[in-house]
């Protein structure tokens, strides 16, 4: 396969020359092949302190963050005081969500969100 060959040609590319290429082949990637990019991505950009002390600490934003997640994430209460609070603020309005949709709450808990 060909695809190895990727790296030693764009080895010498410019910033702008990458960020040109990968926005020209983007649209053609599957959506788990994106997921996986912006993963890496992510994992490759140190965010700014502003982000954690404003954003992901933030006692208003906190609950809005994690009542995305399933009731089932309960590991995320054990990353700060901020997130132990939130999870605890929107745990119940999230069952209630998932009970809503008909399932029972030893389902919702089990992960059948």
């Amino acid at each position: 396969m060909a695809a190895h060959r990727i790296g030693a040609r764009l080895a010498g590319a410019s910033p702008e020359q990458l960020l040109a290429f990968i926005e020209e082949q983007a649209p053609l990637w599957s959506a788990a092949a994106l997921r996986v990019a912006e993963e890496h991505a992510a994992r490759l950009v140190e965010q700014p302190e502003w982000v954690l002390s404003e954003v992901l600490l933030s006692p208003d934003l906190a609950p809005h963050i994690l009542a995305q997640l399933p009731t089932t994430e309960h590991a995320v209460k054990g990353t700060c005081r901020a997130w132990r609070r939130g999870w605890k603020e929107t745990l119940k309005k999230r069952e209630r969500h998932c009970l809503a949709r008909g399932r029972g709450k030893a389902e919702c808990r089990a992960g059948g969100e």
